[in-house]
């Protein structure tokens, strides 16, 4: 089996429903998210970080290469009834085949009344 159906295989089976809401419309995709752990690298504006860090503000989205995810701003994703925004995406290949589609997400907050206040 080649790696292209293993991983398409991988993700379909141990993958949660993940909609995205996009300006283009809404469609629906097997995928993983998962909190994003950072190594010990210069990240978020050049702050060094623990080994294994998690801010609890970044997640990674693991997808089919065919869901073709918009540009930042344009959509939300929802998934384990959770609502993110995506930051970056982009989509691994090999020999010029599409293997799978990553994505930076931050999770969505709906503006409170208290945000409306004047201090």
């Amino acid at each position: 089996m080649s790696i292209y159906r293993n991983v398409s295989n991988e993700l379909k089976r141990y993958g949660e429903s993940i909609t995205v809401n996009a300006l283009k419309g809404r469609f629906f995709v097997k995928g993983i998210i998962e909190p994003l752990l950072y190594k010990n690298k210069l990240y978020l504006g050049g702050k060094q970080l623990p080994d294994g860090f998690f801010d609890g503000g970044h997640y990674l989205l693991i997808c089919p290469p065919e869901i073709n995810l918009p540009v930042l701003g344009d959509a939300f994703i929802e998934g384990g009834g959770k609502r993110y925004i995506l930051k970056r995406s982009e989509t691994v290949s090999i020999k010029s085949k599409a293997l799978y589609t990553w994505a930076v997400l931050t999770p969505y907050n709906e503006p409170s009344e208290e945000d409306f206040y004047e201090a």
